[in-house]
């Protein structure tokens, strides 16, 4: 119960006398910092899959990614499948660059390789050549 006072008061969240308010905030907030964690984000799911995942609203769910990252939720999504790809690609240089993306979560081949181009200004097969 502390840990969820300090993290509601450090976000900002107190708004009732009692603290029911904000202790639900904190308890949402966790709910999502523990789905990203488990790398819930690794499948195909919109903004309410994703929200009815973690267990949370998904107005919260919307506003905690600009909040907290800086970006929405699809670009945020985006960048850290992107990140994983780029770990993957160096440790397991045996597995094919399509089947990287798809176990991050982007299963058309192309699509993975236009996102990494977009993000990274090469494809996962420059990214691994450079990357050895």
């Amino acid at each position: 119960m502390i840990k969820i006072k300090l993290l509601a008061r450090l976000a900002g969240r107190v708004r009732t006398a009692d603290g029911s308010l904000y202790v639900h905030k904190a308890q949402e907030t966790l709910r999502i910092e523990n789905w990203i964690a488990g790398k819930g984000w690794l499948h195909d799911a919109s903004l309410q899959q994703a929200a009815d995942e973690a267990q949370v609203s998904k107005e919260h769910m919307s506003r905690y990614f600009p909040k907290t990252f800086g970006k929405n939720f699809l670009q945020w999504r985006k960048e850290a499948r992107i990140t994983e790809a780029k770990v993957l690609l160096v440790k397991k240089k045996d597995i094919p660059t399509a089947i990287i993306g798809e176990a991050v979560g982007i299963n058309d081949k192309s699509d993975f390789r236009r996102q990494f181009r977009q993000l990274t200004g090469m494809t996962p097969a420059q990214w691994r050549l450079k990357h050895k």
